[in-house]
């Protein structure tokens, strides 16, 4: 599975990611191509490339997952964070590091995701529990 991480998450992540060996690309350092782009946009260009987008928008992408399969279109998938669970803060890049690395390696199948979110989940210290659904 190759990730594309949404502008609000750090792309000192995807930089980690990738040196464990995992496809992973920020939109802040990574694809200038993709700023200031609309989320239908990022799903669409995402969906050909193949990657799931990561992104704390639940609201606009929960809505837009909902309405592609709705209309028979396909996605590469949707990976939801949540500020209460998963801080956006340098103190918890480590956290995030390992979260992705986790769920990478749980759904190593490129289109693990496909038409699908997953909820990831940071629960106690040592638990990255998470949800996919349709």
């Amino acid at each position: 599975m190759r990730l594309l991480l949404d502008e609000m998450i750090s792309p000192r992540i995807a930089r980690e990611l990738r040196e464990a060996g995992h496809d992973v690309q920020a939109i802040k350092k990574d694809r200038a191509d993709l700023v200031g782009r609309t989320d239908r946009e990022l799903i669409q260009r995402m969906s050909v490339e193949g990657r799931a987008i990561v992104t704390n928008d639940v609201a606009d992408f929960q809505i837009i997952h909902e309405r592609m399969l709705a209309a028979g279109e396909d996605h590469a998938g949707v990976v939801f964070t949540f500020d209460a669970t998963m801080p956006r803060r340098k103190a918890t890049i480590d956290r995030w590091v390992r979260a992705l690395a986790d769920l990478l390696a749980d759904h190593g199948d490129d289109d693990a995701l496909r038409n699908r979110v997953h909820h990831l989940i940071r629960v106690g210290r040592g638990a990255f529990p998470s949800c996919t659904s349709a």
